[in-house]
Protein backbone atom coordinates (compact mmCIF):
# COMPACT_ATOMS: atom_id res chain seq x y z
CA UNK A 1 0.00 0.00 0.00
CA UNK A 2 1.47 3.34 -0.87
CA UNK A 3 -0.38 6.11 0.53
CA UNK A 4 -2.57 6.47 3.25
CA UNK A 5 -5.18 7.85 0.43
CA UNK A 6 -4.83 4.10 -1.20
CA UNK A 7 -5.35 2.58 2.24
CA UNK A 8 -8.62 4.84 2.97
CA UNK A 9 -10.06 3.76 -0.57
CA UNK A 10 -9.43 0.31 -0.41
CA UNK A 11 -11.17 -0.12 3.43
CA UNK A 12 -14.06 2.23 1.85
CA UNK A 13 -14.63 -0.14 -1.41
CA UNK A 14 -14.85 -3.13 1.06
CA UNK A 15 -17.00 -1.46 3.58
CA UNK A 16 -14.52 -0.74 6.26
CA UNK A 17 -13.72 2.37 8.29
CA UNK A 18 -10.44 3.76 9.09
CA UNK A 19 -11.15 4.25 12.40
CA UNK A 20 -9.04 6.01 14.83
CA UNK A 21 -7.29 2.49 16.48
CA UNK A 22 -6.72 1.43 12.91
CA UNK A 23 -5.27 4.35 12.04
CA UNK A 24 -2.80 4.34 15.03
CA UNK A 25 -1.78 0.63 13.67
CA UNK A 26 -1.20 1.43 10.55
CA UNK A 27 0.80 4.57 11.76
CA UNK A 28 3.11 1.79 13.63
CA UNK A 29 3.05 -0.12 10.78
CA UNK A 30 3.98 2.64 8.18
CA UNK A 31 7.38 4.14 10.83
CA UNK A 32 8.81 0.81 10.93
CA UNK A 33 12.22 0.25 9.21
CA UNK A 34 11.45 -1.79 5.71
CA UNK A 35 11.77 -5.52 6.69
CA UNK A 36 10.24 -5.49 10.33
CA UNK A 37 7.90 -7.60 11.78
CA UNK A 38 5.49 -7.45 14.81
CA UNK A 39 3.70 -9.90 16.61
CA UNK A 40 0.47 -8.92 18.03
CA UNK A 41 2.41 -8.75 21.45
CA UNK A 42 5.41 -6.73 19.93
CA UNK A 43 2.66 -4.08 18.21
CA UNK A 44 0.79 -4.25 21.90
CA UNK A 45 3.77 -3.31 23.95
CA UNK A 46 4.61 -0.24 21.58
CA UNK A 47 1.34 0.77 22.28
CA UNK A 48 1.86 0.65 25.74
CA UNK A 49 5.19 2.87 25.65
CA UNK A 50 2.84 5.13 23.65
CA UNK A 51 -0.22 5.39 26.54
CA UNK A 52 -2.67 4.08 24.13
CA UNK A 53 -5.51 2.18 25.60
CA UNK A 54 -6.32 -0.21 22.27
CA UNK A 55 -6.91 -3.39 23.71
CA UNK A 56 -4.92 -6.69 23.04
CA UNK A 57 -8.09 -8.40 21.11
CA UNK A 58 -8.59 -4.70 19.18
CA UNK A 59 -4.94 -5.39 17.79
CA UNK A 60 -5.86 -8.51 16.77
CA UNK A 61 -8.64 -7.89 15.05
CA UNK A 62 -7.09 -5.15 13.14
CA UNK A 63 -4.12 -7.26 12.45
CA UNK A 64 -6.56 -10.18 10.60
CA UNK A 65 -8.46 -7.26 8.87
CA UNK A 66 -5.60 -5.35 7.37
CA UNK A 67 -4.13 -8.53 6.57
CA UNK A 68 -7.15 -9.73 4.72
CA UNK A 69 -7.62 -6.51 2.54
CA UNK A 70 -3.55 -7.09 1.15
CA UNK A 71 -2.60 -4.20 3.90
CA UNK A 72 -0.41 -6.00 6.21
CA UNK A 73 1.00 -9.37 5.74
CA UNK A 74 0.11 -12.18 8.17
CA UNK A 75 3.96 -14.46 8.63
CA UNK A 76 4.57 -17.48 9.97
CA UNK A 77 7.97 -17.99 10.82
CA UNK A 78 7.70 -21.66 12.69
CA UNK A 79 6.80 -19.81 16.32
CA UNK A 80 4.09 -20.46 17.74
CA UNK A 81 2.58 -16.62 16.85
CA UNK A 82 2.22 -14.46 13.42
CA UNK A 83 4.18 -11.60 13.00
CA UNK A 84 2.63 -8.92 10.42
CA UNK A 85 4.58 -6.42 8.34
CA UNK A 86 3.36 -3.87 6.12
CA UNK A 87 2.65 -4.55 1.85
CA UNK A 88 5.24 -2.77 0.23
CA UNK A 89 4.97 -2.50 -3.89
CA UNK A 90 7.67 0.09 -4.53
CA UNK A 91 9.77 -2.19 -6.24
CA UNK A 92 6.71 -4.02 -7.55
CA UNK A 93 8.27 -7.58 -6.46
CA UNK A 94 7.46 -8.63 -2.49
CA UNK A 95 10.52 -9.81 -0.78
CA UNK A 96 10.34 -13.46 0.24
CA UNK A 97 11.88 -14.75 3.74
CA UNK A 98 14.20 -17.73 4.38
CA UNK A 99 14.34 -19.03 8.23
CA UNK A 100 16.63 -20.66 10.44
CA UNK A 101 14.97 -23.66 11.80
CA UNK A 102 17.34 -23.62 14.70
CA UNK A 103 18.06 -20.29 15.66
CA UNK A 104 14.74 -18.30 14.42
CA UNK A 105 16.81 -15.74 12.14
CA UNK A 106 15.10 -14.44 9.64
CA UNK A 107 16.54 -12.87 6.29
CA UNK A 108 14.39 -11.21 3.35
CA UNK A 109 15.25 -12.09 -0.65
CA UNK A 110 13.49 -10.77 -3.73
CA UNK A 111 12.97 -13.24 -6.60
CA UNK A 112 10.99 -11.73 -9.77
CA UNK A 113 9.56 -14.90 -11.38
CA UNK A 114 8.22 -16.08 -7.48
CA UNK A 115 6.06 -12.96 -7.82
CA UNK A 116 5.25 -13.40 -11.41
CA UNK A 117 4.55 -16.86 -11.44
CA UNK A 118 1.74 -16.23 -8.37
CA UNK A 119 0.58 -13.21 -10.73
CA UNK A 120 0.12 -16.15 -13.53
CA UNK A 121 -1.08 -18.75 -11.45
CA UNK A 122 -4.18 -16.44 -9.21
CA UNK A 123 -5.24 -15.06 -12.99
CA UNK A 124 -5.43 -18.46 -14.58
CA UNK A 125 -7.59 -19.32 -11.63
CA UNK A 126 -9.43 -16.09 -12.14
CA UNK A 127 -8.68 -14.80 -8.20
CA UNK A 128 -7.62 -11.35 -7.10
CA UNK A 129 -4.21 -11.77 -5.60
CA UNK A 130 -3.91 -10.37 -2.01
CA UNK A 131 -0.22 -11.97 -0.77
CA UNK A 132 2.20 -14.68 -2.21
CA UNK A 133 4.94 -15.63 0.16
CA UNK A 134 7.80 -18.16 -0.46
CA UNK A 135 9.11 -18.88 2.88
CA UNK A 136 12.37 -21.56 3.03
CA UNK A 137 13.10 -22.93 5.82
CA UNK A 138 16.96 -24.32 6.50
CA UNK A 139 20.38 -23.64 9.04
CA UNK A 140 21.66 -20.28 8.75
CA UNK A 141 25.37 -20.22 8.41
CA UNK A 142 26.25 -19.12 12.25
CA UNK A 143 24.20 -22.61 13.29
CA UNK A 144 26.19 -24.73 10.77
CA UNK A 145 29.23 -22.97 11.88
CA UNK A 146 28.27 -24.12 15.45
CA UNK A 147 27.27 -28.30 15.16
CA UNK A 148 30.34 -28.35 12.64
CA UNK A 149 32.49 -27.44 15.77
CA UNK A 150 31.56 -29.70 18.17
CA UNK A 151 33.85 -32.70 18.63
CA UNK A 152 33.07 -36.35 17.52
Amino acid sequence: MESREELTSVLRNKGFRLTPQREKILDIFYTLPEGEHLSAEDLQNILRRENSDISLATSYRTLKLLASLGVLRELAFAEDHKHYELVRFESGVQHQHIICVECGSTEEFTCVEVFQTAVEIAQSHEFELIDAQLKLFGRCKRCQDKTSNLPV
